[in-house]
């Protein structure tokens, strides 16, 4: 009995542990997933934090209210009708543009060509959470998953115009 005991004591650790590598494990495990399903990977599949999951729910049903979509491709890999991804390297952040660090956040960096031919980095702001490291923002090219998400809540939906006789 008390190596039954032990053995699902041991059980349940394990699946409580967070991946290897912490952050950069996590990330890592995103981009698995993202070749293996090339295109495929969106939103609610990526382990978020509580505060970008409820600012994404509520990027999502501003978008439907206007009949938009609000997340259209794969944002792992920054594209829409992907075919391929090649060259990938995960690690931190470069370049000379460091982004702050804010207590309990790491800075991953993905870099990786697209299609054969186009050079893409994807830089992911983990947090730190009980339940392990969650993507808290998401930056590719110039834009921000938080700010998008903000420009559709912020953006009120157009009046629609009456028909006229």
């Amino acid at each position: 009995m008390k190596r039954l005991i032990a053995a699902l004591s041991f059980v349940a650790l394990a699946a409580c542990t967070p991946p290897a590598g912490g952050a950069e494990g996590v990330v890592r495990d995103i981009y698995a997933a993202a070749q293996r399903d090339i295109g495929g990977a969106s939103a609610p599949e990526l382990p978020m934090s509580d505060d970008l999951k409820a600012l994404i729910d509520r990027g999502e049903a501003a978008a439907d209210a206007r009949g938009e979509p609000f997340i259209e491709g794969d944002i792992a890999l920054d594209c829409q009708d992907c075919t391929s991804i090649s060259d990938l390297v995960i690690g931190p952040q470069t370049g000379a543009e460091q982004e702050p660090t804010r207590a309990g956040h790491q800075w991953v960096q993905a870099s990786f060509k697209l299609n054969g031919n186009e050079d893409r980095t994807v830089l992911w702001d983990m947090v730190e959470t009980p339940h392990g490291w969650r993507v808290d923002d998401i930056f590719t090219r110039g834009s921000s998953l938080r700010a998008e998400a903000q420009s559709y809540i912020d953006t009120p939906a157009a009046t629609p115009v009456p028909a006229g006789p």
